[in-house]
């Protein structure tokens, strides 16, 4: 007969896994990142790293999934503090820190490789899909208000605002991060109107 589970207990220690996980591949990329090196962190044996994750990709993917699931807390409460043209500035102030951070380019470059695992695709993908939401929904409520030019569509401007940070994101990921006051400038120009 097998023992029950504490699943409190067993949540408490995967989430610390998912932790170091995460700061393995912050700190040395997810190529260079070992499972012996995240059992270190973590303060683990092999055997118990092994039997929350089957590898390494699949800790890889708990960490972009709990990434994931930080993004829609932050997201959600930056719509509670603010709406429309304040809360995608806010946004967009908030990525340009992130981009700024020495590990931002390390994580990113690590994930290229891995980036067409499926699970891995569905963890950034359901990231995609968080931030372009949450873009239109501020963007159609900024036009709605007039804080935001009526004369392109929201779509169309949550696009434009999309491939700014993309491109920004792919900048820093190269070494070359771009400063937060050019990001949210920009940003800024694609959503004010040129009156």
């Amino acid at each position: 007969m097998s023992r029950p589970v504490d699943r409190e207990k067993y949540e408490s220690k995967r989430s610390a896994i998912v932790r170091a996980a995460s700061g393995q591949f912050a700190t040395h990329g997810y190529q260079r990142s070992t499972t012996a090196g995240i059992c270190r962190e973590a303060g683990i044996s092999s055997g118990t790293f092994f039997h929350y994750f089957g590898s390494k990709l699949e800790a890889l993917v708990a960490v972009l999934e709990s990434g994931c699931e930080d993004l829609r807390t932050h997201l959600t409460n930056t719509e509670q503090a603010a709406s429309g043209l304040a809360a995608v500035m806010s946004y967009a102030t908030a990525v340009a820190a992130e981009m700024g951070e020495d590990s931002y380019p390390i994580f990113v470059a690590g994930l290229a490789g891995v980036e067409s695992e499926p699970r891995v695709a569905a963890a950034l993908e359901t990231e995609s899909g968080l931030v372009t939401e949450f873009l239109a929904r501020n963007v159609e409520t900024g036009q709605q208000r007039g804080e935001i030019r009526e004369d392109v569509p929201a779509l169309e401007l949550t696009r434009w605002v999309s491939w700014l940070l993309d491109g920004a994101s792919q900048a820093a990921a190269m070494g070359e991060s771009p400063q937060a006051s050019q990001v949210h400038g920009g940003v800024r120009a694609i959503l004010e109107s040129s009156r």
